[in-house]
């Protein structure tokens, strides 16, 4: 259900190339957990760099910002129809960037790695020739980048819904490799019992930076732009900085 609009003289405040206040009473946020970026405890309550980002933003506006955890492509799909008028965290790529509106400027950076068992021995160079044969996981829905995509058409690669699934089937050895990032790998990893225990390989397979998004409809522009500007004051101030340090993620320089 679309919880919120834009008003419309906030858009033509906009347009018009004035600053405005969200006029909206009323947000949708939407993701999928995200370790230490968005996550829900057991008693409901919605956490994370992007849950505290959102939530100053929404006391500046003084809107309500409600929050839906979803699967991944379900979230991605509800931001592009206007259906929710926020996308936390998704990583920028060409294609993403026809269907929605990027902020400005990312709220946090991943690194893209390959993980496998400690006890096998990988050939991993960043050449992906080195790999070819291996059983690689990766995960539904997630961009790795452009080269990733370009390499490995030709390789074989399993895909899983969530994380757990495919640590698990990478420590019991039903696959060689699993390409995932180290944030939500760890987290993941600190909670659960595997048989054999499995660590990142290097070189990296790329360095991700996570956005909020918006609906590219027109009416979605002003929300946009205030945020523009609101994540902006938080990056001069170093409120972002000190955030970032209390949920122990990296921010892009």
């Amino acid at each position: 259900m679309i919880l919120s609009k834009i008003h419309p003289k906030a858009l033509l405040l906009a347009l018009s190339g004035f600053c405005c206040t969200v006029q909206a009473e009323d947000l949708l946020a939407v993701g999928t957990r995200f370790n230490q970026i968005f996550e829900q405890q057991a008693n409901g309550e919605f956490t994370g760099l992007g849950v505290d980002i959102l939530n100053r933003f929404a006391k500046q506006q003084k809107v309500t910002i409600h929050y839906q955890m979803t699967p991944w492509r379900r979230a991605q799909s509800m931001v592009e129809r206007g259906q929710a008028d926020i996308l936390i965290g998704p990583y920028f790529n060409q294609a993403r960037q026809h269907l929605l509106s990027f902020s400005a400027k990312a709220f946090y950076r991943d690194e893209i790695v390959f993980y496998a068992r400690k006890t096998s021995i990988i050939p991993w160079n960043g050449d992906y020739e080195s790999i070819k044969g291996l059983r690689i996981g990766k995960m539904q829905g997630w961009s790795y980048g452009e080269l990733f995509n370009e390499k490995t058409q030709s390789l074989t690669i399993n895909e899983f819904v969530d994380i757990k699934s495919g640590i698990e089937r990478l420590s019991r050895g039903d696959l060689d490799l699993l390409a995932t990032n180290v944030r939500n790998t760890e987290a993941t990893l600190a909670n659960i019992k595997i048989p054999q225990a499995i660590d990142p390989i290097f070189p990296l397979i790329d360095t991700q930076d996570g956005f909020m998004a918006f609906p590219k409809q027109a009416q979605f522009a002003p929300l946009k732009q205030q945020f523009d500007f609101f994540f902006e004051d938080m990056l001069q101030s170093g409120e972002l900085a000190n955030l970032s340090k209390i949920h122990r993620v990296t921010i892009p320089d």
